[in-house]
């Protein structure tokens, strides 16, 4: 099991690396636009859809390293097993958390609607916090680890369905490119 999870981290790197490639293609072109635009800029629905995909995975992508760096530094602290076990899953919830209320705020600034996308990462994001949650009260405070084969297989189900939903976006983007370029070919 942990040989298709190690595998599996590797094929969800490379994914979460070729949507960084696109949307730093997507940036290079509209510059801080993305950011910063105006609200005219947001007249359709396929440029409300572009900003909050954007947001979306610039988010996800922030949040990302913020978690991977903030679970390597808990795990290598000194300190009793039950505390490091509470304070970890604590502090992933906190983040999880904090990456939401990010979302939320950039798609106010920004004045853009929430995608499918924005939507089932959210969705998503709060079964991983009931997931953490899950953990936090059996390993933290029952000293019961039975549970953490659901915990891994939740949390990597809840991770595909995130980066499905953030692919989505860059593949269709991509597919209407071609079909555009063949058409004007024609």
């Amino acid at each position: 099991m942990n040989e298709v999870l190690y595998y599996l981290g590797y094929f969800f790197n490379t994914i979460v690396f070729c949507i960084v490639l696109f949307w730093m293609k997507k940036f290079y072109s509209k510059r801080w636009k993305l950011f910063f635009g105006p609200k005219k800029d947001l007249a359709t629905v396929q440029e409300h859809e572009l900003y909050s995909n954007f947001l979306t995975a610039f988010c996800f992508l922030v949040f990302l390293l913020i978690s991977f760096q903030l679970e390597l530094f808990l795990l290598s602290l000194e300190m009793d097993l039950v505390e490091k076990i509470k304070l970890f899953y604590t502090s992933m919830v906190i983040v999880q958390f904090s990456w939401l209320l990010t979302l939320f705020c950039l798609h106010l600034v920004r004045g853009c609607t929430f995608s499918s996308a924005a939507r089932i990462c959210t969705y998503s994001t709060i079964v991983v916090m009931m997931l953490l949650g899950m953990q936090l009260i059996s390993r933290g405070y029952f000293d019961y680890h039975e549970l953490s084969i659901i915990y891994k297989v939740g949390l990597w189900i809840c991770k595909v369905i995130i980066l499905t939903a953030l692919v989505t976006y860059p593949i269709r983007s991509i597919k209407d490119y071609f079909k555009q370029k063949r058409a004007a070919a024609s």
